[in-house]
């Protein structure tokens, strides 16, 4: 991919964000997909009744009935940016990171490795729990992790 990426833009910068992009977009609209499509059908058939315009039942059934797979899907299009941010800053080089890690790897300063992958770990952990009290603020409920 960061083959195509990088004969497609022939810059390097362009390329990895072309990458993240493509990377992490599939799971949030596979998830949010299959959140739309189990909607159950007496919610719609309800709101059919009731005459609903098409937006107020997106806004008022489909979207809250799917924020739960919408945020699932987030919460894995954030680990995978995550994963490929770092991968990326190995490959293109100059700062970050995916940098830090590939060039103590090289001087086999194993001890900095190291601190840099807890260091990444730790990061995807705290943008997970903020993506879980985002999914709290907006969904009202709790999260099960």
């Amino acid at each position: 991919m960061a083959t195509l990426a990088l004969a497609i833009f022939n810059l390097a910068n362009p390329s990895a964000i072309f990458v993240i992009f493509i990377t992490s977009l599939w799971s949030t609209v596979i998830n949010t997909a299959l959140g739309v499509s189990s909607v159950p059908r007496d919610y719609l058939d309800v709101s059919k009744v009731l005459e609903m315009p098409r937006w107020r039942q997106l806004t008022k059934i489909i979207l809250p009935a799917s924020l739960d797979y919408i945020f699932t899907g987030l919460r894995i299009s954030l680990g995978v940016a995550w994963l490929v941010i770092v991968a990326v800053e190995m490959l293109t080089g100059g700062v970050g990171i995916g940098f830090f890690v590939w060039d103590e790897w090289s001087r086999l300063n194993l001890s900095s490795v190291f601190l840099a992958v807890v260091l990444i770990g730790l990061t995807g952990l705290v943008l997970d729990w903020l993506l879980c009290k985002l999914q709290e603020a907006v969904t009202h409920r709790p999260v099960r992790s």
